[in-house]
Order: structure tokens, then C-alpha cells, then sequence
């Protein structure tokens, strides 16, 4: 049988890969970073009780090499999933120093402990678009430039060097999945997406009259999270480790987003949305991010599911109908 590690097993990838791994007949290992007992409501609205059951959980943080050590000495994982740290590029500027503690130290840390406690493993680096900063080139591949412009882009750069590293000078399976925009109902709030979503069903429910939003012409590669996280285990099934970059290929204005999403809700937006001006300038860059998947498509067969229109529709019924957790959370929601 085989046996996945996840570090950040809570989050969004992290929950829809240990569902989908325990579907495919993995042991899963999850770390939490503290204890069951006080993770065990938000557990327990994602996993159902077989799965909970099914799961051996581990507490340990990406500040504690002992930690990961004990957490992969204990598992010894077949397949070890990187997915924990800082998530959110606009946040870096506010906690620089904790932004690249969590990422690049914690990536190390996690190498380190891996090839001390299961060398064999293959381990996934949940890199990110914000690597290429402000693009040389539009689509980017995986050879393109990188030239980050936030100190989350820097700190993922520094990881996926750290991940470089380790498979060509300690000959670890190590791969670096670049990651595009990838949306769920299980996004966080802060999330661009899930905001809207919210939003419209507040407005159709008459509890909200309107929506403020920055700047509709901002484009994004937007992908589905069920769909991108299957990538992650085919990633790992390849015969040499890569760097893969996850991705539509297509570009959407966050324009085409909120119509959408108000459409699900027969709204016009055009009603309930009022521009703002940008009130930061710790901005992500706005345009020019659009990848190529055609790497992970040809040598590891990954293909989307989920299409932009059907990933944003799904988003608002969810709020529309207060769907439960527990199904937001399901890889296999159709």
C-alpha cells in the first residue's frame, strides 16, 4: 500500500489530496499544527468519520525540525505532500520575516528531516505563479524566467532552489509543482473568489446591497482545486522528478468573475458592484500570469475536469445553498 505525508492537511489542496489518496487506497499521514483534540471541530466539518478514523494524525510545526522529523520517522511515507506555510502573497509584505521562516525554512527543514528519516520518499514543493513576478514571457512554462515580486514569490523561489538542490546533489525525488489561481468552495475568505461568492449570496438573500471590488481588468489563470490537486499525485508517479506547472492556460478578467458569479444568481453585477481605488500598493502583480500546462499534460496525462464558468457557478450555489463542509470538501463533487 502506499503512504502519503501532508503538511497542511486543514487547507484548501491539502483536504481535497487526503480525501482523493484515501479514495485511491493510500494510508494517509496528516500534520496538524496543534494537537487533535484542538483541531478537532474543523476536522471533523471536512473529513467524515471513516476518514477521520482512517487518517493517522501528527502534530508538528514547520518552526520545529524535530517535529517533522518524529511526524516522517513515524510514517514513512511512500509519498511525502509539502502543501503548509504562508498562502497568501498580499499578506508576505505585512510578515516578510514570517513569510520566508515558513516557506523556504520550512521547506528545508522538511528536506532535511525527509532525507534523514525516509530518503526514498517522493516529495511534492507546492510552489506558485508568483514566482515569475511580473513576466518575461506570456504563457510561461517552466523554463521561464523567475524575477518575483513579492517576498512570497522570493520565498518560493528560494524553496523550489532548495527543492532543486536536494534532488541533484542528494538524488531526492523532488518536485516542484508551479501553481496557478486554483479555486474551491473550500477557498478562505480573504480569497478574491470566495469573497464574491459570498457577496452575491448576502445580495440574493437581501442581508447585503453591494460588493466593493479594486479593479475589474486584473486577469488571472484560474483552475479548479479538485482538478489541480490530482496533479500532485500524478506528479509523483512519473519516472524522473520535474517541475510542473498546473494551470488552465487561459487568462479571465476578474470582471468576467463577478458576472458570472452574478449570473448564477439571476443578479446583473453591474447593479451591486462599485469600483474602488486600490488602497495598497502591496498588490499582486495584475496581469501577464497565464501558464502552460502542456509539460503536465503530455508526461504525466493530467486533464481539468472542472472548467472556469463550472468552477465559479459551483462556488455560488455552494453559498446559495449553505452547503455543508463536509460536501464542500469532497474531490468527487460533480
Amino acid at each position: 500500500m502506499k503512504c502519503a505525508a501532508i503538511t497542511g492537511i486543514l487547507g484548501q489542496d491539502g483536504t481535497y489530496l487526503a480525501r482523493w489518496l484515501l479514495h485511491q487506497g493510500y494510508a494517509v499521514h496528516g500534520l496538524l499544527r496543534l494537537p487533535f483534540d484542538r483541531e478537532e471541530a474543523r476536522v471533523r466539518r471536512r473529513f467524515p468519520a471513516a476518514q477521520i478514523r482512517a487518517i493517522q494524525w501528527h502534530t508538528g510545526s514547520l518552526t520545529d525540525p524535530f517535529a517533522l522529523l518524529r511526524f516522517l520517522q513515524t510514517a514513512q511515507p511512500t509519498e511525502l505532500y509539502h502543501l503548509a506555510g504562508v498562502s497568501d502573497s498580499r499578506q508576505s509584505f505585512v510578515i516578510p520575516e514570517e513569510t520566508l521562516a515558513s516557506i523556504t525554512l520550512g521547506t528545508l527543514r522538511l528536506l532535511e528531516a525527509a532525507r534523514a528519516a525516509c530518503p526514498a520518499a517522493r516529495i511534492f514543493l507546492a510552489s506558485s505563479a508568483e514566482v515569475f513576478g511580473a513576466p518575461a514571457e506570456t504563457p510561461q512554462c517552466e523554463s521561464t524566467l523567475r524575477q518575483p515580486a513579492t517576498p512570497y514569490g522570493i520565498a518560493k523561489l528560494a524553496a523550489d532552489q532548495l527543492g532543486r538542490l536536494h534532488r541533484t546533489h542528494y538524488q531526492q525525488f523532488v518536485v516542484s509543482g508551479i501553481l496557478y489561481n486554483h479555486e474551491s468552495p473550500l477557498r478562505p475568505a480573504n480569497y478574491l473568489s470566495r469573497r464574491v461568492a459570498q457577496a452575491v449570496a448576502a445580495i440574493k438573500a437581501g442581508r447585503a446591497r453591494e460588493l466593493e471590488l479594486a479593479d475589474l481588468s486584473a486577469a488571472r489563470d484560474w483552475s479548479d482545486a479538485r482538478d489541480v490537486v490530482r496533479g500532485y499525485q500524478l506528479a509523483l508517479q512519473a519516472p524522473a522528478p520535474a517541475d510542473y506547472i498546473f494551470a488552465s492556460g487561459r487568462q479571465h478578467q476578474v470582471a468576467e468573475l463577478v458576472d458570472r458569479a452574478f449570473r448564477t444568481a439571476d443578479l446583473d453585477y453591474r447593479e451591486f458592484v462599485r469600483v474602488t481605488d486600490r488602497t495598497s500598493n502591496t498588490q499582486q502583480v495584475v496581469n501577464g500570469l497565464r501558464g502552460n500546462p502542456a509539460r503536465a499534460e503530455t508526461e504525466l496525462g493530467w486533464r481539468r475536469n472542472w472548467t472556469f464558468i463550472r468552477t465559479i457557478e459551483d462556488m455560488v450555489r455552494a453559498e446559495l445553498e449553505a452547503r455543508p463542509e463536509l460536501e464542500r470538501a469532497d474531490p468527487l463533487w460533480q
